[in-house]
């Protein structure tokens, strides 16, 4: 569906997330393996700087790469175009008709005083040969990637209708061998283009499951301290951890509910892992599931009304489904030798999880209306997806090259891209929400 109206508008600055304690910056190389068979043809001219020093970002490279990693989009190089204007009185439609374009980007950057400069930049369709959307935002210097990012959202939602995530965040762990031949383990949050890497906590003992709050303020992981495991809830602004815990047994796998009441989580306090819920206004935390089974792994629905959560109870690992008023579950999972790590998709209609088949494992999404199941991911060692809060992309760990990294996938498959690290092995990831 093509645009039909014309606006101006203004960008709101984006607040990033502050996190205290940050103790290295690191960045992922995406690498885009597979892409759409046909793309949203785009020409990006390199935003015209008026200023004398060199800027510490290329606004037009950030969004270049922001639309090509979905796969959906195919941006013309620089060297190609005929010409490059930075104002609409020098666009030529003919031009960019003739270099076979649909749409145009074109942009300016002047000092603004202050290490501060205001962007303008401006859509056009050119098959229509009209402007879509123009704006301008004064920013600081260093807030350019966030500003590219945020001009990436408006031209993704703007072309395709549906909101971008080029402003979120990806939580993930990363794992490297130490001089005693034990691991060091890093929590760390990054840009959703793997960019600007930090790291929020370390340990030692190994560190999984992080999960984000639907405010986006705050995430919850396990960690081992000594022999047990433990849930910790980290303010991102402070720092600052709690944790959640039985007077024994281990506690692990925790799960914000989207309406920021909740925490489900995993405990053996009972003698065997079991689903609990913590209410973080009174503190108290009640026991969803007693079987002699292992009930692990649970994953709120958008109305936080109900969790999924994988369970032995029917002989394998397969999810199941808990309606939270009632406390009734249903198993939703039959095809597979396996079925783990399930995650609801934003609006609800399906499942991302990991499926194992023939000894492979993969990720795979269901259709909660048909129960159908469509294997997305290719490898054999694919694990813990996350999805992105426009239920498009998910992320997910897997191996490339002996060496663990993150992945993408579109959620018809049809696109996969690499995020490799410089600091060892990549797991556990999770996409944040919207943060803004």
């Amino acid at each position: 569906m093509r645009i039909k109206d014309s606006v101006v508008v203004s960008l709101i600055t984006l607040v990033s997330i502050v996190c205290s304690g940050l103790v290295q910056a690191e960045d992922l190389d995406i690498v885009v393996t597979r892409g759409y068979d046909t793309k949203t043809r785009i020409a990006i001219v390199p935003f015209y700087w008026e200023g004398s020093a060199t800027l510490p970002e290329e606004v037009h490279s950030i969004i270049d790469q922001n639309l090509t990693r979905t796969g959906r989009f195919e941006a013309l190089p620089p060297r190609n175009m005929l010409t490059q204007p930075t104002s609409e009185d020098a666009v030529f439609y003919r031009d960019w008709r003739l270099l076979n374009q649909e749409y145009l980007i074109i942009g300016s950057i002047e000092p603004a005083g202050d290490d501060r400069v205001k962007v303008n930049f401006a859509l056009y369709d050119v098959v229509e040969g009209r402007r879509v959307v123009a704006a301008n935002q004064t920013v600081g210097v260093f807030q350019l990637r966030d500003l590219a990012h945020s001009i990436s959202d408006l031209i993704h939602e703007r072309i395709t209708g549906v909101k971008g995530i080029f402003s979120t965040k990806i939580a993930f762990v990363t794992r490297r061998p130490t001089t005693d031949n034990n691991f060091e383990y890093r929590l760390q949050i990054a840009d959703a283009d793997g960019q600007r890497a930090r790291t929020v906590y370390r340990s030692n003992e190994p560190i999984i499951s992080p999960t984000w709050s639907h405010s986006g303020r705050r995430v919850a992981f396990a960690n081992k301290v000594g022999d047990r495991w433990k849930v910790f809830v980290q303010e991102l602004s402070t720092g600052k951890s709690n944790s959640i815990n039985g007077p024994r047994g281990y506690t692990s796998a925790p799960s914000f509910s989207p309406d920021g009441r909740y925490l489900a989580y995993v405990s053996s306090t009972a003698g065997n892992p079991e689903l609990y819920l913590y209410d973080f206004s009174s503190g108290d935390s009640t026991r969803l599931t007693q079987n002699n089974y292992i009930d692990t792994e649970p994953s709120f629905s958008p109305d936080s009304k109900s969790l999924v959560y994988t369970s032995e109870r029917g002989g394998s690992p397969q999810i199941y489904q808990m309606d939270l008023a009632s406390k009734r579950a249903q198993r939703l999972t039959f095809e597979g030798s396996q079925n783990l790590k399930a995650h609801y998709s934003s609006d609800g209609d399906y499942l991302v999880f990991v499926h194992q088949i023939n000894g492979r494992f993969h990720v795979a999404a269901m259709d909660l209306a048909s129960r159908e199941i469509r294997v997305l991911t290719e490898t054999n060692l694919d694990e813990s997806p996350s999805i992105a809060p426009n239920g498009t992309m998910l992320v997910y760990a897997t191996k490339s090259r002996g060496q663990g990294v993150l992945a993408w996938v579109s959620l018809d498959g049809q696109v996969t891209s690499e995020m490799p690290s410089i600091h060892g092995d990549v797991i556990e990831p999770s996409w944040s929400p919207y943060l803004n």
